[in-house]
């Protein structure tokens, strides 16, 4: 298993640990050692709930230490490219996150979670993918449910597409 495989599991593995322990527990949960994982969180909500269950998985992502830029992105439809005409950045990201636009009125039920094919080829990448869609299916209870690359289509060909633009490792 390769270095940025090995990141990419621990950062997933912290992330759905300390999300399922913050949503079972009302106690504070002390802040994990840091990750190092880019992840970027694209918000296409409209509505205050979503965009407040947005933001619970933000602080979720950052209490566990991931380096996490959030765009907001206000697009026609789910389906419109919401990175269109924006340049990639330096250093390219190990996993985008797109909660779309439509998931407040059931129009888009999914949260769409993209990453290159190199990072769900081993067992413990794969495991740390489940984990992290328990996070998500808490964070987002029946409004949404999380989506992979191997899950949807559209969802694949928009991570390869970020992957040969620059945005995925």
């Amino acid at each position: 298993m390769n270095r940025q495989t090995q990141r990419y599991l621990m950062a997933l593995l912290a992330i759905a640990s300390l999300g399922i322990a913050s949503f079972a527990q009302s106690t504070p949960i002390s802040k994990p050692a840091s990750i190092d994982a880019r992840v970027l969180l694209i918000d296409e909500t409209r509505t205050f709930a979503s965009t407040m269950r947005v933001g619970a998985l933000a602080g979720i992502l950052r209490q566990a230490g991931v380096d996490l830029e959030v765009r907001l992105e206000n697009v026609a439809s789910s389906y419109v490219d919401p990175l269109a005409d924006i340049d990639a950045p330096d250093v390219p990201f190990d996993l985008i996150l797109i909660v779309p636009i439509g998931i407040e009125d059931g129009m888009a039920p999914e949260v769409w979670l993209l990453h290159s094919g190199s990072a769900s080829s081993s067992s413990e990448a794969q495991a740390g993918i489940a984990a992290l869609r328990g996070v998500l299916a808490a964070v987002f209870d029946g409004l949404a449910e999380p989506v992979g690359v191997l899950d949807d289509l559209w969802v694949g060909l928009l991570a390869s597409q970020y992957a040969m633009e620059g945005w995925l490792r």
